[in-house]
């Protein structure tokens, strides 16, 4: 499976984060990083693809930024549960 980071800026008015966050969870394996950050797993896709389905959830002055993570990171400040998901899905 690929890993992908999926981040936003939902702008005023109209920040509909339960709907975005809803169909970023319809990928099964995601863990909300932090703030407006998720990792998803992923299998037969790509950066634009998720972001043409996200981008739905989303209104005009909205950012969304999709990145398939190339295997290489660095972190701190985590769970080693946290660490381990994102080792075992980015392997």
């Amino acid at each position: 499976m690929a890993l992908y980071s999926i981040t936003y800026d939902l702008s005023n008015p109209g920040r509909d984060y339960d709907t975005l966050t809803g169909a970023i969870k319809k990928y099964g394996f995601w863990w909300h990083q932090t703030g407006s950050v998720w990792l998803i797993s992923a299998n037969n896709t790509s950066t634009a693809v998720i972001r043409d389905y996200l981008k739905q959830f989303i209104d005009r002055n909205d950012k969304l930024f999709v990145a398939k993570l190339s295997g290489e990171w660095a972190a701190v400040g985590f769970t080693q549960e946290e660490y381990d998901w994102i080792k075992s899905k980015n392997a």
